[in-house]
C-alpha cells in the first residue's frame, strides 16, 4: 500500500512508505536545492528532486518480485484513487489555502503543500468514480475550492517534486494507507491506454478550444484543428518531419520533443496546454510514452522554462531554423511576413531581440559617417553593435560642451530648454565600457582645462589654511568654477560648484551645467551607500528638466538658497547596478524615464580588432570639435525637428491606445527629449558653415532636413526600444499594483449615498420611501427635513397624485 517516487525523471518508479515520505521531505540535500531553486530560479535544481507520483500505488505481492520501471508497464502498479491538483502564479499561498478552510470538500483532501517555486499549492485528495476519472475529479474539487485547473495534471504518471517539511500546511495520515480499488478498476484500463481526457460534458465542452492537434481531439464528432495565423498547425509540423521523423534509432527524440513544444510554446503565445496536447499527437511522441513513461507535461514545462529565461539552446525569440524552413515550406511565405502587424511588441523587449536591433543600429549608424564624419571618429575600434552605446557617450558629452544653448519644445514653449541627458551604458563586466573612457578624455578636454583654474585656486586657498597660525588671519575662500565632479563629491561641495558655475551669456546669467562621469556605477552606488556619496537621487531625478531645489542648513559651510539644477551624467555600469538603482520599490519616482540607458552586447567569444598604430588624426579632430562646441551659445533652430518628433510621439502614443497600455504611454513621454539633446550637436556640426561668430563664440540659425530628421528618428527610435527592454516588465508591474491598492481602497457607499443618488431629480414622499427603503410616514418626512436643512433638495410645488395631493421636490446638491 501506500503511492510511489522517482528519485529523478528517469529513474524508475518505487514504492514510499509513511517513514520514507518523511524522509525525503525533511533531507537537508532536497531542503537545500528547494531554497536554492526559489533563489535563483535555476530549473535544473528543481527537475534534480525526487517527486511523488500520488495517483498510482504498489501491489504489495507483485513488488516482491522486484519488478520495478514505469508503472504503466508494471502489473505491479494500478491507481491509487488519490488525485493530484497544481494551482499555479499565487503570490500569497497561504492566503489561499486559509480561504479554503470549511469548504464543504475538505474531507476528500489528505495533503496540502507548497510547491518548490513557492508560488504554487499542491493538493491531494480522494477521489470519488461517481465524479469521474482525474480530471473530472479536479475539475469538481476546482469548483468547490473556487481554483482554475492546470489540465497538464490529468495523467496518472504525473509527478510532483517533493517539498520541504515546513512547505506542508495539512496532511492527513490516511494519505499513507488510502486506495480506492473501485476507482482503480473502472479508470485503470484507459490510463493503460493513455486515455486520459475528460468524460465528463460539461468539461469536455470547456477543453475544446485546446483539444487536438490535426485530428487530435473532436467536439460534437468533428474533428478540431489547432490554428497559426490561420494554417493547420499539424500539417506545419508534417512539414517539419516529412524528410525524417524522429524514431526508435534516434537517441535525440526527448531533446527533439523539447525542441518542438519551444517552437510551438513561442508561436501559440505560450499556451501550454495546447502545447502539450500537439506534442502528445506525434507518433513518435506516444512511442516514448509508451516505451519510458515520457511526461510530456513536464516536457512542456520545461520549454516554458527556455523561452522565458531566453536559453540560446533551444530558444530565442524566434522558432528554431528548422521550424522557420517548414512553415515556408508550407506557406510559401516566411514567419516574419506571416506575423508582421498581426502582434502587438511586448512592452519588455527579449535580450536576444536586443542583441539584432544592435547590429541593426550600428548599421544605421554606420549609413551616417558620409553626412556625420565625426561618427566614424566617435565608433572607432568598436564594433556595430556597440556604435549605440558611443553615439550616447559622445552625444552626452558634447551636449554637456553646448551648455550655454537652449532650444523651444511643443510642450510649453514658452519655456527655454537645457540640453540635459542622465545616460547609463549597461553591460557585462569586460564587455567593453571602457571606450567610453576614451571619449570623455577627449570630448571633455575643454571643461576639464577651465576647471583646472578653479581647482588650483581651492588647493591653494586650502593650503593656507592648514599653514596659518590659529589667531592669523583667515583668507578669503575664492569664489571659482569647476563643473566636472567625481562620484565621491559631497552633496555640500557640489551644490557650492553649482550656484557658483553662472556665467554671463547674451546680456544674461546663464547657470553651466555640471558634469559627472564614472566608469563604475556599482562603486557609485556602493559609495552612496557608505555616506561618500550621499544620496543624489533627489538631484539626479531634477537634473532632467533643470528643477528647482534649495537647502538651508544651520552649517556655515552651506549656502541658503534655492537653485536650479544643471546637470549632466554619464555612468558605465552593469545590469546588477542598474537593478539597484531602478527596481519595482522605487519605479514610480519616474527617474526610469529621465534615464537612458544604452545596453553594450556581450562579447560572444570573439576578440576585439587589433590596433597596430594610435591614430593621433582621430583624436585630434574630436578633440578640435570639442573646443568648438564649447563656444557654442544661443537659441537652436531646430523647430522642424521638434514638430517632427511630435508627430513620431502622436504616432506611438496611438500604437499605445490600441494595445491598451499604459506602461508604454508613460515609456514614451519624455522620449523626444532624448531625441532632441542627442541628435542637436551632430545637426550642429553639420550646418557649422551657417554660424556666425561673435568674439569668442559661434551662434547663427541654420536650416534642418531629411538628414538630420533621420538620426533624431534613429536615436528617439533606440531611446523607445531601450526604455521598454529596460523598464517595460517593470511599468507594467507598477500599473498592475496601482490598480490593485486603488481597488483594495475603495470605499463602499453609505446606504444615505447611495438612496439620494437613486433619487429621480423630481421625486415625491413616495420616492424617498421606496429609495431608502423606509417604513413610515414620520420617516420619510425626517429624512426630507434634514435634506433641505442640508440645502440638497427644494420645494417645487404641489401635485395631485391619484387623487391625493403630493408635494414635489427638487434636488439642488449632491450628496457626498
Amino acid at each position: 500500500m501506500g503511492f510511489c517516487y522517482q528519485k529523478n525523471f528517469f529513474n524508475p518508479t518505487l514504492p514510499v512508505d509513511e517513514a520514507q515520505f518523511w524522509a525525503l521531505v525533511r533531507a537537508t540535500k532536497w531542503n537545500e536545492a528547494i531554497d536554492k531553486f526559489r533563489e535563483t530560479g535555476d530549473q535544473k535544481l528543481k527537475r534534480g528532486l525526487p517527486a511523488f507520483i500520488f495517483q498510482a500505488t504498489f501491489d504489495e505481492t507483485e513488488s516482491k518480485k522486484g519488478i520495478v520501471g514505469a508503472w504503466r508497464k508494471q502489473a505491479a502498479t494500478r491507481l491509487s484513487g488519490l488525485v493530484v491538483m497544481d494551482i499555479d502564479h499565487i503570490d500569497d499561498p497561504m492566503a489561499v489555502f486559509d480561504s479554503w478552510q470549511g469548504s464543504h470538500g475538505w474531507s476528500r483532501i489528505l495533503l496540502v503543500y507548497i510547491t518548490p517555486s513557492g508560488k504554487g499549492l499542491k493538493v491531494v485528495f480522494k477521489a470519488d468514480p461517481k465524479e469521474g476519472n482525474l480530471i473530472d475529479n479536479q475539475h469538481s474539487m476546482a469548483k468547490i475550492l473556487g481554483v482554475k485547473v492546470d489540465e497538464s495534471c490529468k495523467d496518472a504518471s504525473r509527478m510532483s517534486f517533493i517539498c520541504k517539511e515546513s512547505d506542508i500546511l495539512f496532511i492527513n495520515d490516511e494519505l499513507f494507507t488510502y486506495e480506492n480499488k473501485e476507482f482503480a478498476k473502472k479508470y485503470e484500463p484507459d490510463y493503460r491506454a493513455n486515455h486520459s481526457g475528460a468524460t465528463k460534458s460539461d468539461n469536455l465542452a470547456s477543453k475544446a478550444a485546446v483539444e487536438g492537434a490535426g485530428n487530435v481531439g473532436q467536439v460534437d464528432g468533428e474533428p478540431v484543428s489547432i490554428k497559426w495565423c490561420g494554417y493547420d498547425v499539424q500539417r506545419i509540423i508534417d512539414q517539419r518531419y516529412a524528410d525524417k521523423l524522429p524514431c526508435a534509432d534516434d537517441s535525440n527524440r526527448h531533446k527533439e520533443s523539447l525542441k518542438l513544444a519551444t517552437d510551438l510554446l513561442l508561436m501559440l503565445d505560450g499556451d501550454k496546454q495546447t502545447v502539450q496536447k500537439v506534442v502528445e499527437a506525434q507518433s513518435w511522441v506516444q512511442e516514448i510514452i509508451d516505451e519510458r513513461n515520457e511526461n510530456v507535461s513536464q516536457t512542456v514545462d520545461s520549454a516554458a522554462d527556455c523561452v522565458a529565461q531566453k536559453e540560446k539552446k533551444y530558444a530565442s525569440s524566434l522558432p528554431s531554423k528548422a521550424m522557420l524552413e517548414a512553415i515556408q515550406g508550407f506557406t510559401g511565405k516566411t514567419y516574419q511576413e506571416i506575423t508582421k502587424g498581426t502582434k502587438a511588441s511586448p512592452a519588455a523587449l527579449a535580450d536576444d531581440d536586443m542583441a539584432r536591433w544592435l547590429w541593426d543600429w550600428g548599421e544605421q549608424i554606420e549609413a551616417m559617417f558620409e553626412v556625420y564624419p565625426i561618427l566614424q571618429d566617435i565608433c572607432k575600434g568598436l564594433k556595430r553593435n556597440q556604435y549605440p552605446a558611443a553615439l550616447f557617450v559622445a552625444g552626452g558629452l558634447m551636449m554637456t560642451l553646448m551648455t550655454r544653448c537652449t532650444y523651444r519644445f511643443y510642450h510649453r514653449p514658452e519655456e527655454l530648454r537645457r540640453l540635459n541627458n542622465s545616460t547609463l551604458i549597461i553591460g557585462d563586466p569586460a564587455s567593453g565600457k571602457s571606450f567610453a573612457t576614451r571619449l570623455y578624455k577627449l570630448l571633455a578636454a575643454p571643461i576639464v582645462y577651465a576647471d583646472k583654474v578653479g581647482k588650483d585656486a581651492i588647493n591653494a586657498y586650502r593650503e593656507q589654511m592648514r599653514t596659518k597660525g590659529a589667531n592669523k588671519e583667515k583668507p578669503k575662500k575664492p569664489k571659482v568654477v569647476v563643473r566636472i565632479h567625481p562620484a565621491r563629491t559631497s552633496n555640500a561641495q557640489f551644490i557650492q560648484d553649482m550656484v557658483n558655475s553662472v556665467e554671463e551669456v547674451d546680456g544674461e546669467m546663464m547657470q553651466l551645467h555640471m558634469l559627472t562621469f564614472d566608469t563604475e556605477l556599482d562603486n557609485t552606488l556602493n559609495l552612496q551607500k557608505g555616506g561618500a556619496y550621499i544620496d543624489k537621487q533627489s538631484l539626479q531625478l531634477k537634473a532632467f528638466h533643470n528643477e528647482e531645489d534649495g537647502q538651508a542648513y544651520s552649517n556655515n559651510d552651506s549656502i541658503f538658497q534655492e537653485f536650479f539644477v544643471v546637470w549632466n551624467y554619464i555612468y558605465t555600469g552593469t545590469p546588477i547596478a542598474l537593478k539597484k538603482m531602478v527596481n519595482e520599490q522605487n519605479f514610480g519616482s519616474g527617474l526610469a524615464t529621465r534615464l537612458t540607458c544604452i545596453p553594450l552586447p556581450a562579447t560572444n567569444f570573439e576578440m576585439m580588432e587589433r590596433e597596430s598604430k594610435v591614430d593621433f588624426e582621430s583624436d585630434g579632430r574630436l578633440k578640435a570639435w570639442a573646443f568648438k562646441l564649447d563656444k557654442m551659445k544661443g537659441l537652436l533652430s531646430v523647430d522642424k525637428i521638434v514638430d517632427e518628433l511630435y508627430d513620431w510621439t502622436a504616432r506611438r502614443m496611438m500604437d499605445a491606445k490600441e494595445n491598451e497600455s499604459k506602461a508604454d504611454e508613460m515609456l514614451l513621454k519624455r522620449c523626444a527629449y532624448h531625441g532632441l539633446n542627442f541628435s542637436a550637436p551632430f545637426i550642429v556640426m553639420r550646418h557649422w558653415d551657417q554660424l556666425k561668430q561673435d568674439g569668442d563664440f559661434w551662434y547663427g540659425e541654420f536650416e534642418t532636413d531629411d538628414t538630420d530628421w533621420r538620426l533624431a528618428e534613429l536615436i528617439v527610435n533606440i531611446q523607445y526600444a531601450c526604455q521598454r527592454h529596460y523598464f517595460g516588465a517593470m511599468a507594467e508591474t507598477y500599473f498592475d499594483n496601482k490598480l490593485r491598492d486603488a481597488n483594495v481602497n475603495l470605499r463602499r457607499n453609505q446606504k444615505t449615498v447611495e438612496g439620494f443618488n437613486r433619487l429621480p431629480d423630481e421625486f415625491t414622499t413616495d420616492d424617498v420611501m421606496r429609495c431608502f427603503n423606509l417604513q413610515t410616514e414620520s420617516a420619510v418626512w425626517v429624512k426630507i427635513s434634514r435634506f433641505q436643512k442640508d440645502r440638497l433638495i427644494e420645494k417645487e410645488e404641489k401635485v395631485v397624485v391619484n387623487g391625493k395631493t403630493k408635494v414635489k421636490y427638487r434636488k439642488i446638491g449632491t450628496m457626498f
